[in-house]
């Protein structure tokens, strides 16, 4: 096959940044709802970034093959929801049937607070069927009908009255589940390895990190960019690297991660950017970068108790997103 000739390849470089700029604005009022529901979908920020993630590029995948009028935010959510219960399907996690029988309870039983049923739902989307959650979340939190979510989730309506009934039972039974979770978390131990990475980091010692880093190293920006050895790295993102002021080992959301400050105008030392790196032996084989991930960042910045920079490049202004209090459950 012959090359592409350069200014071909410039235009459709061209009609791909249109279309993703006309993406975004089809996107922009729904994202926070979408990044919260992946989150409380999946029980773990972490999780629920790359749910938020997968299924952001799913929808610009799939956007240009719709003909007929869209409902913005039932389409990102539908995809959402499908995307978790087959990747668990794939799994074989736990799966569920339901008898429409039982949503006759729904109407002698009064809905679950949200604020109970979300601090519930970080331990139950470990332990219960992924369905049994959307569900809950669709009609308790973001207002779907249960036509609209028996759509999203594949089943039949009375198969989603079943489903929410059992699920509003499950969060009010859900203490013993939360107490053996946070027991889980206080027991967390680092890797002696992270103090060594963690001490290379303080000093900016580019040779001591390099020294850890296995040749076939991924350097994972997600959604920004990515770098596949340790020679990328080298030639790239370590030559570009700004000042660290302040790095520290922290357990965020049951993980231990690097969180990285930088001075700002603003706050002074503000949440610069989150870090985790895995190991294979001695060696470091994935490090996940989490600069450009805005709706995980600002959430970060509210369980640490500390103020996010909010600019930052390459042309990232968070400074509207964080005035509009991104923390909100819808939109």
């Amino acid at each position: 096959m012959l090359p592409m000739p350069q200014s071909g390849y410039d235009s459709i470089m061209d009609e791909t940044r249109a279309l993703q700029i006309k993406f975004e604005e089809l996107v922009i009022p729904h994202r926070q709802a979408l990044w919260n529901y992946c989150r409380y979908l999946t029980g773990s920020p972490w999780d629920g970034e790359d749910l938020f993630q997968e299924t952001l590029m799913k929808a610009f995948a799939t956007l240009a093959q719709i003909w007929h009028p869209l409902a913005i935010k039932s389409y990102l959510f539908r995809i959402a929801t499908n995307t978790r219960i087959d990747g668990l399907r794939k799994k074989r996690l736990q799966t569920e049937s339901y008898d429409p029988s039982d949503w006759e309870a729904l109407h002698e039983e009064a809905a679950v607070d949200p604020s109970r049923m979300i601090e519930a739902l970080e331990v139950l989307a470990q332990h219960l069927p992924p369905r049994q959650i959307a569900v809950l979340l669709l009609m308790e939190v973001y207002g779907f009908s249960a036509s609209e979510v028996a759509g999203m989730v594949r089943l039949t309506e009375g198969a989603v009255y079943a489903a929410l009934h059992r699920a509003r039972a499950n969060v009010r039974k859900s203490r013993t589940l939360q107490q053996d979770a946070e027991e889980a978390k206080r027991e967390a131990v680092h890797a002696p390895l992270l103090d060594t990475l963690l001490e290379a980091l303080r000093a900016d010692d580019v040779n001591g990190i390099l020294g850890l880093f296995e040749d076939s190293m991924h350097n994972d920006a997600r959604p920004g960019f990515q770098e596949y050895s340790k020679e990328q790295m080298e030639e790239g993102s370590m030559r570009h690297r700004g000042p660290v002021l302040q790095v520290s080992l922290q357990l965020l959301w049951g993980r231990e991660v690097f969180i990285v400050l930088a001075e700002t105008a603003e706050h002074g030392l503000a949440l610069h950017d989150v870090r985790e790196f895995e190991f294979d032996g001695d060696r470091i084989v994935y490090h996940r970068g989490y600069y450009f991930c805005k709706e995980l960042l600002l959430a970060a910045g509210r369980t640490l108790g500390m103020p996010v920079q909010l600019q930052k490049g390459p042309n990232l202004d968070w400074r509207e997103a964080a005035d509009s209090g991104a923390d909100g459950r819808g939109e």
